[in-house]
C-alpha cells in the first residue's frame, strides 16, 4: 500500500503514531522506534503493510527528486500539515486526495513550489465545490466591483466588510480557473499567506 504521511505523533520514548493519507482511506498507525527512522517524516510518500493491530510495517521511502531542495519540501511539507488539519475528522475519503498529491509531487520538479501548491488548492477548492464565482460579499451580500478582499478559505468582500488581503478580482478569477500562471509574484506571495491562514 502507498500513502503520504500527513503527521507524526510522539509516543512514549521513540515510537509514534503516523498519519498516512493512502488512495481511499487517512490512516493512524502505530510505529515502534518510529522516531529512528528519517523515512517517517510528513510529507514522505511511502510504502507499506498494515498489521491487524494497527501498527505501521516495512515502511519504504518513495522518494522524488526535488526532496533535495530544502524551499520545495519546507513549502509541501506546510501544504500536508494545513491537509491534515482539513481532514482531521475524516478516515474514509474520494481517491482525488492521493491523486491530488501525486499530482502535486509530480509538478513540484519543474514548478516553482508556491504557484504549484497554490494552484492545486485551486483544484481542491473546485473539487469541495468551494470555488468562489465572486459575486457578491459574504457579509452584505451585495455585489463585488473590482478590487475585492480575499481572506482564509478564498472567501471574498468589499474593504469595509471583510479584512484580508486586497486583490483585482480578474485575477482571483483567473486564479480559481487554475490559470495561476498569470498571478504576479506580489499576488502568489499574498495567496501564500492566506493559504497559511487555513484550507
Amino acid at each position: 500500500m502507498q500513502g503520504y504521511i500527513l503527521h507524526t505523533f510522539n509516543v512514549r520514548n521513540e515510537d509514534l503514531l503516523v498519519r498516512v493519507l493512502t488512495e481511499h482511506h487517512i490512516y493512524t498507525l502505530y510505529r515502534f522506534y518510529g522516531a529512528r527512522h528519517s523515512i517517517i517524516h510528513l510529507g514522505n510518500k511511502i510504502d507499506f503493510i498494515i498489521e491487524q493491530t494497527r501498527k505501521l510495517r516495512e515502511p519504504m521511502h518513495l522518494a522524488f527528486t526535488w526532496e533535495i531542495e530544502s524551499d520545495k519540501r519546507y513549502y509541501w511539507q506546510q501544504y500536508l500539515k494545513l491537509l491534515d488539519k482539513h481532514l482531521s475528522d475524516i478516515s474514509s475519503l474520494d481517491s482525488f486526495y492521493f491523486s491530488h498529491l501525486e499530482e502535486g509531487a509530480k509538478r513540484l520538479v519543474k514548478e516553482n513550489p508556491k504557484r504549484c501548491i497554490l494552484n492545486l488548492y485551486a483544484k481542491l477548492l473546485i473539487f469541495e465545490g468551494r470555488s468562489n464565482l465572486l459575486n457578491n460579499c459574504l457579509i452584505c451580500n451585495q455585489a463585488l466591483e473590482d478590487n475585492i478582499i480575499i481572506s482564509r478559505g478564498m472567501v471574498a468582500g468589499h474593504k469595509e466588510c471583510l479584512a484580508g488581503e486586497c486583490f483585482s478580482k480578474e485575477s482571483i478569477l483567473q486564479y480559481l480557473q487554475l490559470k495561476g500562471e498569470f498571478l504576479d509574484d506580489e499576488e502568489i506571495e499574498k495567496l501564500w499567506n492566506i493559504l497559511l491562514l487555513g484550507i
